[in-house]
């Protein structure tokens, strides 16, 4: 292995360390709440290790959100690509943002880090987001249209479905303590996904003589 091999392989390494650290310290402080300072810290690397990979702290930032929102999006559009009706693979939808949320709690922390700033989104959730919302429109459609789905507005359906495993996943440590309902236990999550796609597929279900 060459000294270019090597330092490839060590710059990798430190651009992944470098987004492990964001994804834990953006989701609990922010992104005005994390400093330079701790982000290396944390990655285990130099102060200036930031501007060299990634050019600053809020291009690191961008990679932070893309890192984990570009698989959620691919796992939204292969759910929705999936067999059966459009309700059916509406329902896909929710399961498949479940798991994401399970395995990425960070994620719906960074995106209420988002919301409660009141700023406008970066390009980046808004792109993933566009892409998350134009899929779920679209399955809307085809289900109006075979009779699958009953009629809505596209963006409010998108929101509802979007938000019953964001919602569950972000509130998870009071649901843990208040009711005994622990996430982390595959059991318990399989029982509360069960519970949820059944309350969203009796909404989407069109109704008798409608």
């Amino acid at each position: 292995m060459n000294d270019s091999t090597i330092s490839s392989t060590q710059g990798k390494a430190t651009r992944a360390d470098l987004i492990t650290a964001g994804r834990k310290l953006f989701a609990t402080s922010g992104f005005d709440g994390t400093s330079v300072r701790a982000l290396t810290t944390e990655a285990g690397t130099n102060l200036g290790a930031i501007t060299y990979h990634f050019g600053s702290k809020r291009t690191l930032y961008a990679a932070v959100l893309e890192d984990g929102l570009r698989p959620l999006a691919r796992r939204v559009q292969a759910a929705a690509a999936s067999d059966g009706t459009a309700r059916q693979r509406m329902l896909a939808v929710i399961e498949a943002y479940f798991e994401h949320l399970a395995e990425r709690p960070d994620v719906p922390r960074l995106m209420l880090q988002e919301v409660a700033a009141g700023k406008e989104p970066p390009a980046v959730i808004r792109e993933i987001i566009g892409t998350v919302k134009e899929t779920i429109a679209g399955l809307q459609d085809e289900g109006v249209a075979d009779g699958s789905v009953r009629p809505g507005h596209p963006v409010l359906t998108a929101l509802s479905i979007v938000s019953q495993p964001v919602y569950l996943t972000l509130v998870a440590p009071m649901l843990r303590s208040v009711g005994g309902i622990d996430l982390s236990d595959p059991v318990t999550r399989r029982m509360t996904v069960e519970h949820t796609l059944a309350f969203v597929d009796a909404a989407l279900t069109p109704r008798a003589g409608a």
